[in-house]
């Protein structure tokens, strides 16, 4: 938990941006500030089989939210103040911070642009401790962080002949956990479409060149990073059917990792064929590089996509498949991929891949990451199974989401499977798991809510082999009482069960809560 003081010093990049901009688009602003008021009863609540103790925490949460839409600017920027007092573990009671900010400004009219985010929260810092989806549980686990990027970019349309995109972005990371190293990241992007005056061919190049220099707390030097990238590829359309590819591309990157890097050039031409509307497949072979895709179109509701891709220098060398799948009926929704990345636990944050806050819809039932006025709070973590880390990591994962809607009841279920080998240490970490939430409308307005989480970690490190399995069921009751108020009250069951006994707890809580929107 920090102080108020302190936040604000740390998101000043983001104040200033706000201030900018009330500046210099006046009005059209939609302010709407709310409060949440919540009494939270555990029997666990600093989650120790071995010497359990039950507290009542009163939570106090005034937030906001100021959004505009239209014109030459749009923002949308969540800021809320979880209060937290403890009847029993007083020197547990204190505030947290999250915040949720995006923006786009127009500079100049269709040309200069300046897209802004700032994000703020909190972060489980070892998956493999003891760990909740809540804030009142006084485990000494989680950390506070901060995320903000400045983004100018220029767009034009070069006479029909091409079309262009250069950006810079300046970011940062900071943690309040003094063994996670702060991040700046500096970057330059550059992409270029070929026009409509280029009839049958067609062309995109790309460039970036990214820094990213670090700031430990605890002393430890770390070296910088830095990544370069350039690549073009090419389209000639013989008939409707076929058409020539080539691509053609080199590698300069520099990384923290104990294997050896390989940086060069890489070129393949190919094919692409498309004989019906339903499918088509590309594939290209030349120096260090060989590619396949695959397309299929089944029926119009429905879209798969396989890649293979073999590549011998940049990031993810190696054989490497992707692939993804989308179908929907009038009801129904379903979702399924597979990717392979190289990343740090920092982009992910900038990226909005990290933990961060979002809400529960009341008339629906379902988690909705952009929250919204009369959203009731929910502290789940988006990337709740991996603890923070200063490596550079590759990363695999597969998840399949299924979700229904029918005239009262909404489903929806996520399995997930995750693997990451740091590049530093050599430890691997594999993560398991499914997530559901079935709502029920039992009155005109009132839902009836059932959710749960299932995830099972295996931590194959050179010092340990641990095996965790974290889990929680939670039900829920909620009213909208009035326009502008909505109740709650709901029952949870979280539990922790791992190889090493010291990490196991079971924790029942009960939490009534009311939210108003002003």
């Amino acid at each position: 938990m920090i102080c108020a003081g302190n936040f604000l010093n740390r998101q000043a990049g983001l104040i200033v941006m706000i201030v900018f901009m009330n500046t210099a688009y006046a009005g059209g602003w939609d302010i709407t500030p709310r409060i949440s008021l919540a009494e939270i009863f555990s029997d666990n609540i600093n989650l120790d089989d071995d010497d359990k103790e039950y507290d009542l925490v009163t939570e106090i949460t005034p937030g906001i939210r100021i959004s505009r839409e239209g014109g030459r600017l749009s923002a949308d920027i969540d800021y809320e103040m979880q209060n937290l007092i403890f009847l029993n573990e007083t020197d547990a009671s204190g505030s947290n911070h999250r915040l949720n900010g995006n923006s786009t400004a127009e500079l100049a009219r269709d040309l200069v642009f300046v897209d802004a985010t700032a994000r703020a929260g909190q972060s489980l810092v070892d998956a493999n401790s003891t760990r909740s989806n809540s804030n009142i549980n006084n485990a000494g686990n989680t950390t506070d962080f901060y995320a903000y990027s400045l983004s100018p970019y220029l767009r034009n349309d070069f006479a029909g002949w091409a079309e262009g995109l250069f950006r810079y972005t300046y970011s940062e990371v900071i943690y309040d956990d003094d063994d996670s190293d702060d991040q700046t990241q500096n970057s330059f992007d550059a992409r270029m479409n070929s026009g409509r005056k280029f009839g049958p061919t067609s062309w995109t190049a790309t460039a970036n060149h990214t820094t990213l220099d670090y700031d430990s707390s605890s002393g430890e030097s770390r070296d910088d990073e830095e990544y370069r990238n350039a690549e073009l590829n090419a389209r000639y359309r013989i008939s409707s059917l076929f058409s020539l590819i080539g691509t053609a591309g080199h590698a300069d990157n520099d990384y923290n990792t104990t294997d050896e890097i390989e940086n060069g050039s890489y070129w393949a031409i190919g094919g692409f064929i498309q004989p019906s509307r339903y499918y088509s497949f590309e594939a290209q072979k030349g120096n260090n590089l060989k590619t396949a895709t695959a397309n299929a179109y089944p029926t119009r509701r429905t879209a798969l996509t396989v890649t293979y891709r073999d590549r011998e220098v940049g990031l993810n060398p190696g054989e490497v498949w992707e692939g993804s799948f989308n179908h929907r009926t009038r009801r129904t929704t379903w979702r399924a991929r597979y990717f392979e990345d190289t990343t740090t636990q920092q982009q992910q944050l900038l990226t909005g891949s990290g933990p961060s806050f979002g809400g529960i819809d009341p008339e629906t039932g379902e988690p909705n990451p952009d929250p919204q006025p009369g959203d009731l709070p929910v502290d789940e973590p988006l990337d709740p199974f991996f603890s923070l880390t200063n490596e550079v990591y590759e990363r695999k994962r597969g998840e399949g989401t299924f979700g229904m809607k029918g005239g009262k009841t909404g489903l929806r279920i996520t399995i997930f499977e995750e693997r990451r080998e740091y590049q530093v240490s050599g430890d691997e970490e594999r993560v398991r798991g499914i997530s559901g939430s079935i709502n029920r409308r039992l009155a005109p307005r009132t839902n009836g809510i059932l959710s749960g989480y299932y995830e099972r970690n295996l931590d194959d490190t050179a010092n340990s082999d641990l095996e965790d399995v974290y889990a929680y069921l939670r039900t829920e009751v909620t009213r909208r009482i009035s326009r502008k108020a909505t109740g709650s009250i709901a029952y949870q069951l979280q539990l922790q069960d791992s190889n090493d006994d010291s990490r196991d707890y079971t924790e029942n809580s009960l939490v009534a809560r009311l939210t108003v929107v002003f």
